[in-house]
């Protein structure tokens, strides 16, 4: 028997993805929230060796060996390839290769510039940035054997201020969405989920990318004006009992 404890927190984008993988997949696992908005417990040194990027999600898997995954894609394709619980995966090789496809189209997506752009106050999410980089410089010093991974986290938290306030970059970010959004409008034309009649991974991934959308104020991109298809999936998608279970949230971060 094995055991999945999953550090995340509520909010998270990636966090969602992997907490919906996991009640899609109907599997028993632990959390513990990290605080990424004010404490900044992702940096903390504890953490970072677990998951050097200093960023959320990151999966344990105790199997009699511990194994410790990051990076929500990674992640959630793991959990799919379990073989308990429900199936996430196509049988058929070709829908094998189009789930990847559309995996990794929604993953082109910027929801983090998006929604550090589009946060109803700029100053707050700007001190949460501010935060980051401040406690990852300081950690820096105090920690030399993890001085690169800080600074590496300093300035990731650099460029998201810069880009969240350059115009021409948000809106080529938006493009890019909307031009994910065309070839998801086309698969759902097709079928009930995004492989025809199947729900898999690629489900799990878009229903929490729409419901950021949703939630940043593209309202014609998911409501059916713009995507009929995609409007009426979304609507199907949140009267799922796993939306709820894994609290796929649509709300603004309030510290």
């Amino acid at each position: 028997m094995y055991s999945i404890k999953l550090h995340h927190h509520p909010l998270s984008v990636c966090s969602m993805k992997v907490r919906l993988a996991l009640e899609e997949k109907g599997l028993v696992w632990a959390g513990r929230e990290i605080d990424i908005m004010r404490a900044q417990e992702q940096l903390d040194p504890w953490y970072l060796k677990l998951n050097p990027n200093g960023v959320i999600p990151t999966l344990e898997f105790d199997n009699g060996s511990e194994e410790v995954i990051t990076d929500s894609a990674r992640i959630i394709r793991f959990i799919a390839t379990l073989p308990e619980g429900n199936p996430l995966l196509p049988q058929a090789v070709q829908e094998q290769i189009q789930m990847e496809q559309l995996v990794d189209l929604a993953d082109t997506i910027d929801l983090q510039i998006l929604s550090y752009a589009r946060h109803p106050s700029m100053e707050k999410s700007g001190r949460i940035l501010d935060r980051r980089i401040q406690k990852s410089l300081r950690l820096a010093e105090e920690h030399p054997e993890l001085k690169v991974n800080y600074l590496s986290c300093a300035e990731r938290s650099e460029k998201s201020k810069q880009f969240r306030v350059d115009a021409f970059h948000v809106a080529r970010m938006e493009r890019e969405a909307q031009e994910a959004l065309d070839i998801a409008e086309e698969r759902l034309h097709q079928g009930e989920y995004l492989l025809g009649e199947r729900y898999s991974l690629a489900d799990v991934i878009w229903t929490v990318v729409l419901s950021r959308l949703d939630l940043l104020g593209y309202t014609d991109w998911i409501d059916g004006s713009v995507y009929p298809a995609i409007g009426d999936y979304y609507l199907r998608m949140q009267k799922r009992r796993s939306y709820t279970q894994a609290q796929v949230q649509n709300q603004w971060w309030d510290k």
